[in-house]
């Protein structure tokens, strides 16, 4: 056979993906040939770049503002309160997602905790920065006319739609209650989702009913750029064989190459995010009309209280009557809404 003009390329060996030896770990590897190996201590500097800014130049203001002094006392109030209780919820729900098998750690680039805890020291110490990133992005969406100006005044939901909303939030627990405990593997990741974060926003519901439509634009400013990070931080997690999710506990509805955009994953980024971001939006939204109605008493730890039951009022008048007369506040301000 003729060869004139033809030219033998050499033969170079397709690249190989990085295996873990006998770690045990059967997630995703990636491109040995120039890709980066990336810990899940450089995944948390990806995390740290807005929270550094949020702790520097874009400081929320409202955190030493003299001007409001009952604002500013709910703001440190709600960045305590947050990283108590949301840090401890995750930290519940995270351990039982580790348990379940729904996410796996690659023990090559976490440090582990021993026997204590499923979870790694990078996980834990994640559940932290997530929750004050989020916190403090609330409290600047806070301070920007765009996101914080109200579209409209705030007023009470309609309490067909409350118990609609209700409703149907009782019956997304009881589903994931119900798919934890079921044989449908595919169905655990959402389950897990719904069964912690429903009655979260049960909660959200109906504290938040009277400023979901006046603060539309905080809340949802607050929310998806925190949240929206997170997702893309954990995509780089899959690629670089940090974590792994598989692929029995999903729903299968994924996107980007290799599926990395798991949107059964990227619920649980989202609705962590908006539990800590909506509860920030509705106590500086109540704090504010709290001020407007120019009623509130000085700052103090006893203002807090007036706050609390001012925004327990505006959802429910008769429970914060009852619980006002079993802890007495320091006045009767909070009962402003009562001609409503």
């Amino acid at each position: 056979m003729a060869t004139a003009g033809l030219s033998m390329a050499p033969r170079t060996l397709p690249p190989t993906c990085v295996a873990f030896g006998s770690s045990g770990w059967d997630g995703p590897g990636f491109v040995a040939s120039g890709g980066l190996e990336l810990s899940y201590w450089d995944l948390h500097g990806f995390l740290l770049l807005p929270t550094l800014w949020l702790l520097t130049a874009g400081k929320p203001t409202m955190l030493n503002d003299e001007r409001d002094p009952l604002k500013t006392t709910a703001s440190f109030a709600y960045l305590a309160f947050i990283l108590t209780i949301a840090v401890g919820q995750a930290f519940v729900w995270d351990s039982v997602g580790a348990q379940i098998g729904i996410w796996t750690f690659n023990p090559a680039k976490v440090t582990g905790l021993g026997a204590a805890t499923l979870l790694p020291l990078e996980e834990i110490l994640w559940l932290f920065h997530h929750v004050i990133k989020a916190a403090l992005w609330t409290l600047k969406m806070s301070e920007w006319t765009l996101t914080a100006a109200p579209d409209g005044t705030p007023a009470p939901m309609a309490d067909s739609v409350r118990a609609a909303g209700n409703a149907v939030l009782a019956a997304m627990t009881l589903a994931g209650l119900a798919a934890l405990a079921g044989d449908e593997d595919h169905h655990k990741c959402l389950g897990l989702i719904a069964t912690f974060f429903a009655p979260v926003f049960a909660v959200v519901w109906n504290l938040g009913a009277r400023y979901l439509r006046s603060h539309w634009r905080l809340f949802v400013s607050s929310w998806l750029p925190p949240g929206m990070w997170t997702v893309c931080i954990d995509c780089v997690g899959q690629q670089q064989g940090v974590w792994s999710f598989p692929s029995r506990y999903l729903t299968g509805l994924s996107t980007l190459p290799e599926g990395l955009l798991k949107l059964d994953i990227a619920a649980v980024y989202l609705v962590s995010t908006f539990a800590v971001t909506a509860t920030g939006a509705i106590i500086l939204a109540a704090s504010e009309e709290f001020a407007e109605l120019g009623t509130a008493p000085s700052a103090d730890a006893e203002s807090l209280w007036d706050l609390f039951l001012f925004i327990l009022h505006g959802a429910a008048p008769k429970t914060a009557e009852r619980v006002a007369q079993a802890m007495p506040p320091a006045s009767s301000s909070w009962r402003v809404l009562s001609a409503e």
